[in-house]
């Protein structure tokens, strides 16, 4: 072999082996089908002009399929819905602000990326609101019965006000959180509990009528529902979600939607994940 040849080859064998290290990053034109429950503002609804959908995870699910080189399709379905409708793959993953607990991960994975807890808000015109959360003991706070909100509403009473020495709370149950701040409005609960995400968007679209006391507690971690047999596609979400983090699109949906900062996490990657490719890199 001459010369040249043997140049030609070494060139050659080390191209190949170049290109053999070079992963293919060519999006996948199968659309990822995203279920939503569109009664969860700021996070999921409809705007009132246009019938459209709309909020927090709207945004964040057609950006983090993009990212992950997927069209997304959004499924409206109802919330009892979402998990049965991903078992039989009747969508890819969901999102609505899905509690992520022990429980429902016997049946679905999670990639959490948002975080709630319960906030107090008050109405701004009255003058003898509470202005500090111990003001509320011994006086009248309006919960949701059809929710968690008063068993954390009275574990909260014992707490901060009983352990304390002060009177307990008084628990008003309401029939939902818009009867809880028509109590409010009508005057016959001093302060009402209501979802930390939800709360700053309720002042925000009611003009200011209402204020929030305190800082949020009892968070939670709120999860994008995904197959718990399909641990590729957890990964390739959650290294798609650390990117939209890292280059701030993330902060500015939070800030977009009007989310509380204390709603922001960082997203970790699955412990069975491999190590990103150059394509999930952002």
């Amino acid at each position: 072999m001459t010369g040249r040849r043997i140049r030609s080859w070494r060139v050659m064998t080390l191209l190949a082996l170049v290109l053999a290290r070079v992963p293919a990053c060519a999006s996948d034109a199968t659309p990822v089908t995203v279920g939503l429950y569109p009664s969860y503002p700021p996070l999921d609804m409809r705007d009132p002009r246009t019938d459209e959908l709309q909020g927090f995870d709207v945004d964040l699910g057609q950006m983090l399929a993009r990212r992950m080189g997927r069209t997304p399709r959004i499924v409206e379905t109802s919330f009892a819905q979402l998990i049965p409708s991903l078992l039989t793959g009747r969508i890819a993953m969901f999102f609505n602000g899905m509690m992520d607990t022990p429980a429902r991960r016997n049946s679905i994975a999670f990639v959490d990326y948002l975080q709630s807890g319960l906030q107090f808000i008050i109405l701004a015109s009255d003058d003898h609101a509470p202005r500090t959360p111990a003001d509320l003991c011994g006086r009248m706070v309006g919960a949701s019965r059809i929710t968690s909100e008063p068993a954390s509403l009275i574990a909260w009473s014992d707490q901060n006000c009983v352990r304390e020495h002060r009177p307990p709370v008084r628990l008003f149950a309401t029939e939902n959180s818009a009867d809880a701040r028509l109590q409010l409005r009508e005057g016959r609960v001093v302060a009402v509990l209501q979802d930390s995400l939800t709360a700053p968007w309720t002042a925000h679209a009611t003009g200011g009528l209402f204020l929030l006391l305190g800082d949020p507690f009892d968070m939670t971690p709120l999860g994008i529902g995904l197959p718990k047999d399909d641990v590729a596609l957890a990964c390739r979400t959650a290294t798609a979600l650390a990117a939209l983090q890292t280059d701030g699109t993330y902060a500015a949906l939070i800030r977009k939607w009007q989310l509380p900062p204390s709603s922001a996490i960082t997203t970790a990657r699955p412990k069975d994940c491999p190590l990103p490719t150059d394509c999930d890199r952002p």
